[in-house]
């Protein structure tokens, strides 16, 4: 009788519901994630791959009326060439916006997580405020603790520094801080800059 039930019910197997489950799971982390981030002030854009990110970019910067980038990752630098856009990778406090990837992105907050492997040796208060950071959907964790364990067991032979993370300008209970930015993410589906 079962059996007659499960064909008609299309029973699962066991292995297929926990796929479902950790799917299920993921999609609702990564819905979590840009709800959090853009109620915190974030402006997120969604990108199929690299030209289209490239094209967003380029409009970030016209609406932005951006003068000079702080950049540090030599092929995010290359992609601001293509847009033949003035960049440096020497914070002197000039710059109107900061583009970078990052470590992760948070889902308990909805923020940005980045290290010296992103920010060198700066601060988050030396950085401009606005910033703009490259990142693709395989980059979002559920917390910060599962962001650090998951750095020092990635990088346990070269640890990076200076481990924080970025919120948008409108944090709960935190606007107006230093700690708040601007903040521009272009999620990248396919994506081959780390």
């Amino acid at each position: 009788m079962m059996g007659f039930l499960d064909k008609i019910f299309g029973k699962k197997k066991k292995e297929e519901i926990l796929d479902w489950n950790i799917d299920n799971q993921e999609e609702d982390q990564s819905v979590i994630f840009v709800e959090k981030f853009k109620s915190a002030g974030g402006m997120f854009f969604y990108n199929d791959d690299e030209s289209e990110a490239l094209q967003t970019l380029k409009n970030i910067l016209i609406v932005e009326d951006i003068s000079e980038v702080l950049c540090l990752n030599p092929k995010l630098i290359s992609m601001l060439n293509v847009l033949d856009c003035n960049n440096t990778p020497i914070c002197n406090g000039k710059q109107d916006i900061a583009f970078i990837n990052c470590e992760y992105l948070v889902t308990l907050d909805g923020s940005v997580m980045v290290s010296s492997d992103q920010i060198s040796h700066l601060k988050k208060s030396d950085l401009p405020n606005k910033i703009i950071v490259w990142a693709s959907p395989d980059q979002i964790i559920s917390s910060s603790s599962e962001g650090l364990e998951k750095i020092r067991v990635s990088k346990k032979q070269k640890l990076p520094s200076n481990i924080t993370t970025i919120h948008g300008n409108q944090v709960q209970g935190f606007s107006g801080l230093s700690t708040t930015r601007k903040l521009y993410l272009l999620l990248v589906e396919e994506s081959y800059i780390a």
